[in-house]
């Protein structure tokens, strides 16, 4: 079964992407300017992982780069998944919520495939035959 969306759709989820894509340049250059990420820089103590702040945020920068230059977005979607699953599990080793990163991580896999559905009209083929 081949899945149709209109023009809209794709259109919607290459925004989703482009502002997931921000959120993570954002935070990533936030944290490695120590500038307004105090509630992310304590989340990185709170979760032992503070030696790694410089690590942390140029993958997230990367990451959301990658996902802008359409020649690289599934690479992208793909180091930002598992960037968003490492801070879900980050979230979790010192009992906090998970909401933030999961609806990320939600959001990025709703984007792609808003952006990746063809658009058209639905077709019934009979292969019996």
């Amino acid at each position: 079964m081949n899945l149709f969306m209109s023009k809209s759709s794709r259109t919607t989820g290459r925004y989703i992407l482009r502002a997931v894509a921000i959120a993570l340049i954002l935070a990533g250059g936030l944290k490695l300017l120590n500038y307004g990420a105090e509630d992310m820089i304590e989340g990185l103590q709170k979760a032992n992982l503070i030696q790694h702040v410089t690590l942390i945020s140029v993958t997230a920068i990367v990451c959301g780069i990658l996902l802008l230059i359409p020649r690289t977005a599934i690479f992208g979607l793909l180091m930002s998944s598992a960037y968003w699953g490492g801070a879900i599990v980050a979230h979790l080793t010192y009992d906090d919520s998970i909401v933030m990163p999961g609806s990320f991580l939600g959001l990025l896999w709703v984007g792609h495939w808003l952006s990746t559905c063809t658009t058209g009209t639905a077709t019934q083929h009979d292969d019996a035959g």
